[in-house]
């Protein structure tokens, strides 16, 4: 009786031991994929950027919270023309409205606001007794700065692989921020880069209102970020500096409210990041790692984020002459990746702009 005992517990150790690698989401090759979400938060108090300025807010914790609906973009009092993504922070699914009719109902709504007059538009979004509404003026009449008849070509892409401490560090977002660097540069871009610590949540700022003082209508313009993304209540989805600042899709959305360009092009290989879709207005392509999943560093054999992999490959091995077939191709193999690794992934892309957009 004793042998039969230890018979069985050697079974079942060797059956524990066999399958230790699909429970801990290793592949039979031992291969190890880790996903760019960021941190459980332990801080009392995170610092994030947003489209009102810098904000200090209290950690989320203890029971579950109530119902909230935030609108996230536009914000109240933005100046909307063409077609815009309305994007929605919430733990439930809100209804959309439009001057007091109802729209649609979900996380965002595509409006295209050239099938509205001219003036001031109400959106409200609710859900029970949570609602959150945004007076915008639309104006299809005309606006944005005037080019000067030259394309220029600008770039800032941020990678941080390198986070204060290293609890959060990544493998290979650096890595895709100077693979992305050296395509840009090929095209002509003046490319700005920050990788690791220089990307703090001040130098972001800095350079990004660089990028955008010196665009006008005619010229060409590149965003691309690789590293942390996570999703903050009340605030939609955020990248994380190098500095652990959350940086708000509204405070991005804001800063590209003022750009002139009518071409320009988004780049995000993050988890959680699908609120920065509202980036893409008229004029715009952007391309996205993750909705409301996480995104992956590749193996050694990528090093690159799966993402931005494959968005390298689309360049180099198919010759893509433009950003929507170069996304439509990096969505479509990572979910072909994710399938054969059994891991659940949610990239897409979104496009506002009028034929293809070529770099």
């Amino acid at each position: 009786m004793k042998m039969k005992k230890i018979l069985i517990g050697m079974v079942l150790l060797m059956f524990v031991c066999s399958t230790l690698p699909v429970l801990v989401g290793q592949t039979e090759n031992t291969t190890v994929f880790k996903e760019r979400n960021y941190y459980k938060e332990d801080r009392a108090v995170i610092p994030i950027y947003t489209e009102h300025g810098l904000e200090k807010v209290p950690t989320v914790k203890g029971k579950p919270p109530a119902t909230y609906v935030t609108i996230t973009s536009p914000i109240d009092g933005a100046i909307v023309q063409g077609t815009i993504t309305i994007t929605i922070d919430s733990n439930a699914n809100p209804t959309i409205a439009i001057d007091g009719t109802t729209v649609g109902s979900g996380l965002s709504y595509i409006w295209d606001t050239t099938q509205y007059a001219d003036g001031s538009h109400t959106i409200q979004a609710s859900a029970g007794k949570a609602k959150d509404t945004a007076t915008v003026t639309v104006n299809n009449g005309g606006g944005g700065g005037g080019g000067d008849g030259i394309i220029n070509k600008y770039a800032l892409v941020i990678g941080i692989s390198d986070y204060e401490g290293t609890a959060n560090d990544l493998q290979y977002c650096d890595d895709d921020a100077m693979d992305w660097q050296n395509f840009l540069k090929g095209e002509g871009y003046a490319v700005t880069i920050l990788t690791d610590r220089e990307a703090t949540a001040a130098n972001i700022e800095s350079k990004l209102t660089q990028l955008l003082a010196n665009e006008d209508a005619d010229d060409y313009v590149v965003f691309a970020y690789s590293g942390h993304g996570t999703s903050y209540q009340g605030y939609g989805s955020c990248i994380v500096s190098t500095d652990l600042y959350y940086m708000t899709h509204g405070y991005f959305e804001s800063a590209f409210d003022t750009a002139d360009s009518h071409h320009i092009y988004f780049a995000f290989d993050a988890c959680k990041i699908g609120g920065f879709q509202g980036l893409i207005q008229t004029n715009r392509v952007g391309a996205f790692a993750s909705n409301t999943k996480y995104s992956y560093d590749g193996d050694s054999t990528m090093k690159n984020g799966v993402f931005t992999y494959y968005q390298m490959a689309g360049w180099d091995n198919y010759n893509y002459n433009n950003f929507e077939e170069d996304a439509s191709y990096a969505v479509q193999q990572m979910k072909t990746w994710a399938s054969t690794y059994h891991i659940q992934v949610d990239p897409f892309y979104a496009d506002q702009f009028a034929g293809p957009m070529t770099p």
